[in-house]
């Protein structure tokens, strides 16, 4: 089976009342997502707040996920940045505590070029022996990249798989048809359609509150049971929808205090969502948790 198959879930990062990490609300969110049958945890992505996680705390998540994920559960390091220096840095200090793959972003803010990309992926290869995962969030990074750059940004040593997160799944088949990577989607309204395309997996949002479900369609789509898939995927729609009602994750860390997983606390500039957002969020989980 290929590596990358499966549910990965993208976690956030619980914060304490005077905004350290909470640790203890960390063990509980990987316990859940170790229970629940997922394929792998990314740690110090998008949904982790990443940008606001200095280089240490991110390597002490690194070590404290890995030390309590068997290794049957893959971990996924978010350890992509502006600059390649603090990249290759930040990536070989997540394989030395463990890390089995690295996310890693193209460069926000800077845009480069095909061949920037190229370099930077290709400095981080040289200096690791994990394979890496090129994440393509235009959204975030002001940066769509054409199907055809990349294909070729796949073609750079170790880069082995590719979160797509622009929700275009024109451009998510084209891609994948050009490059042998392995593709999962990056957004969870996707995820379903994208695996009739040749997607692998999903890196996911809404498996914070619900991975059983989505290893639940997962399964049902390589048995075949595409019934059983998508009744799971409408069941869910609505809720992931909300999920997005402002910027993730403050929607999903509003839920997961109200399950009593974490903390509705965040780093500055993320806040808590208006209370308008909340009661449609807090309405849609009902709906999907009694579905």
């Amino acid at each position: 089976m290929n590596p990358w198959s499966g549910i990965w879930t993208a976690i956030v990062t619980p914060f304490d009342e005077s905004g350290e990490i909470d640790w203890p609300a960390l063990e509980k969110i990987i316990q859940h997502q170790v229970i629940s049958g997922v394929t792998g945890v990314v740690v110090s992505g998008t949904t982790g707040e990443a940008p606001t996680l200095s280089d240490a705390e991110k390597v002490a998540l690194f070590k404290f996920a890995r030390a309590r994920i068997p290794k049957s559960v893959k971990l996924m390091a978010g350890t992509g940045t502006s600059d390649t220096r603090q990249t290759v840095t930040l990536s070989r200090a997540a394989q030395e505590v463990g890390a089995d793959s690295l996310l890693i972003v193209t460069p926000p803010y800077n845009k480069p070029s095909l061949e920037g990309l190229k370099q930077h992926l290709r400095e981080v290869s040289a200096a690791c022996r994990v394979p890496i995962c090129l994440y393509h969030v235009p959204g975030r990074t002001g940066q769509r990249l054409p199907p055809e750059d990349i294909a070729q940004a796949t073609e750079c040593p170790n880069v082995a798989a590719v979160k797509e997160a622009s929700a275009d799944l024109m451009l998510f088949s084209k891609a994948k048809q050009l490059s042998k990577a392995a593709f999962l989607s990056g957004d969870d309204f996707t995820f379903l359609p994208s695996m009739a395309v040749g997607g692998c997996g999903v890196i996911s949002v809404v498996t914070n509150v619900f991975p059983v479900e989505f290893v639940t369609m997962y399964n049902a789509v390589q048995s075949g049971n595409s019934a059983m898939a998508l009744k799971i995927h409408n069941a869910l729609y609505s809720f992931i929808e909300a999920l997005f009602v402002e910027t993730n994750p403050c929607p999903v860390k509003a839920v997961m205090a109200v399950m009593g997983m974490c903390r509705e606390k965040f780093r500055l500039p993320l806040a808590p969502v208006t209370e308008a957002s909340r009661r449609v969020i807090l309405d849609e989980y009902q709906k999907a948790a009694d579905a």
